[in-house]
């Protein structure tokens, strides 16, 4: 009937948190809650309907709604004390606030988590907790606690020969000695993490490519951070990972720019924006296809740079906002290609 069960040895902890909805988790006092009662079926079977309830939400994409869903569940777990469902539940929780991008809401959950980890002794918990605790502050600038997180999971991965969270760990201190100005150290750190990390996660490999790329960039070495970065994208052609293409994509036409190699960009440009209609976001559809009208205008192409604005245009008729910025700016790019 559950498979999760079987899933919560090796469950992610991820990230997010309504902050209206965040007191209604409490937390243990006594390890005696850790026993679970087993005499109410009824509670236990709707508990686990409601976690599957808000894991098909959250694949659906329904997040906000999951997250009710699963605190409702918290909520019978705890009414037979069953606190490892409760931490199972709330790395859910946790998940899909970080995909909503509630950051503070996910260190709410996140910390909430590794206390229940801590009292379970379920220190797989407690290390990815505090991998993705450190990504979150160093998304905020907040370094000193990142640090202090990171040596924590990467002690944590070594003591208990874990590979991929301890090239994530690396892979974080990879971040942050990157913002300190520390960029070989961060190369290295980089490198490391990519022979540390598992073949079935090449997506995280993907990622950490595009990090050292932007060392490379930052040191105006185009040529190894081109390289970083195309195989970045060629890591999220091959799994299909739309989301890493369009982070390598963009971080490509940036660095194509400093060289420059406009061919290059133009085929980048074209793909970015089939991509992101591909994606469902008109609105970057229509910006990459005003740069792409601009890059033609400046090889004195005027045919093909008013395609490339009436497509703009036209991305942009499609969003709600008839007044948005991307409609307006190409409606004066061809206004102004008309008078030229």
């Amino acid at each position: 009937m559950r498979t999760k069960r079987q899933e919560m040895s090796g469950f992610a902890i991820a990230t997010t948190l309504i902050m209206g909805l965040a007191g209604a988790i409490a937390m243990p006092v006594q390890a005696q809650y850790t026993t679970v009662r087993l005499e109410n079926r009824t509670v236990r079977d709707e508990a686990d309907r409601l976690l599957d309830l808000g894991q098909q939400q959250a694949k659906d994409g329904k997040h906000r709604e999951a997250i009710k869903t699963w605190l409702y569940a918290i909520g019978y777990y705890r009414r037979v004390n069953d606190q490892p469902s409760i931490s199972y539940t709330l790395a859910r929780v946790a998940d899909a606030y970080e995909k909503m991008g509630a950051r503070n809401a996910a260190q709410d959950t996140m910390h909430k988590n590794i206390d229940y980890a801590n009292m379970l002794q379920d220190q797989g918990s407690v290390m990815r907790s505090a991998n993705n605790l450190a990504s979150i502050a160093i998304s905020k600038r907040q370094l000193d606690s990142a640090k202090t997180l990171t040596s924590r999971a990467l002690q944590l991965a070594d003591a208990n020969d874990q590979p991929h969270d301890r090239a994530i760990a690396l892979g974080n201190q990879g971040l942050i000695a990157s913002i300190h100005g520390d960029h070989l150290q961060a190369l290295r750190l980089y490198a490391q993490s990519v022979i540390e990390r598992p073949l079935r996660d090449a997506i995280g490999d993907g990622h950490t490519y595009v990090n050292s790329g932007d060392v490379w960039l930052a040191k105006d070495d185009y040529k190894r951070a081109l390289k970083d970065y195309g195989m970045a994208l060629t890591i999220a052609r091959q799994y299909n990972n739309y989301q890493l293409m369009a982070v390598a994509s963009d971080r490509l036409i940036h660095a194509y720019l400093e060289v420059p190699n406009f061919y290059r960009i133009e085929e980048l440009l074209q793909n970015r924006s089939s991509l992101a209609l591909v994606m469902g976001d008109r609105e970057t559809a229509a910006n990459v296809q005003r740069y792409l009208g601009d890059l033609y205008l400046s090889f004195g192409n005027l045919p093909k740079a008013r395609a490339a604005y009436q497509e703009s245009y036209d991305f942009a008729a499609m969003l709600e906002d008839t007044s948005s910025l991307p409609l307006r700016e190409a409606y004066f790019k061809l206004q102004a290609l008309e008078k030229l």
